[in-house]
């Protein structure tokens, strides 16, 4: 039996992360897809004054995507220079995960109420957020620039197919 040693390179580590993403992205787009097609009448209203998720929804939403922006920075910048590389990719894929996880939290709460209400604005609302939340898609650049790699760590993290030690 051949002995297989597990390889952590650069690449795999932005593409499990890629994945993290994609399937943290894909539960509340497909949600919202399959809500928008069991509604029947769907209407847009940002003036029903007995609706009170018109006020709550959207400071969800502000909340969720300022929240998950600091938490990232504020855990990002947490990370000591003097880490290893590998800790340091640790710490930036739990800071990511924690900042996916705000944005589809409101995200999922924006589409569920659309199908309570059957208010096109709340799924515009969601679909908002899934929106940010794909923009913040990991790819090797913004992993390099948002850690601030320098010198070694930075090439080696650029031989992608390196394993990590």
């Amino acid at each position: 039996m051949q002995n297989v040693k597990n390889s952590f390179t650069p690449a795999s580590y932005v593409k499990i992360l890629s994945f993290l993403h994609l399937g943290i992205l894909a539960t509340p787009l497909i949600l919202a897809v399959y809500f928008y097609f069991q509604i029947q009448d769907t209407h847009l209203s940002f003036s029903d004054s007995d609706d009170m998720f018109l006020a709550i929804v959207p400071i969800i939403a502000v909340g969720g995507v300022f929240l998950s922006d600091f938490l990232f920075r504020k855990i990002v910048k947490s990370i000591p220079s003097g880490m290893g590389l590998k800790e340091k990719l640790a710490r930036f894929q739990t800071a990511c995960i924690i900042s996916y996880a705000l944005l589809e939290g409101a995200a999922l709460f924006s589409i569920v109420i659309f199908y309570n209400t059957q208010n096109f604005a709340y799924l515009l609302i969601g679909l908002f957020l899934l929106f940010y939340l794909y923009l913040k898609r990991p790819t090797k650049d913004k992993v390099e620039h948002q850690l601030n790699l320098q010198g070694a760590q930075k090439a080696q993290f650029g031989r992608v197919n390196q394993p990590l030690e």
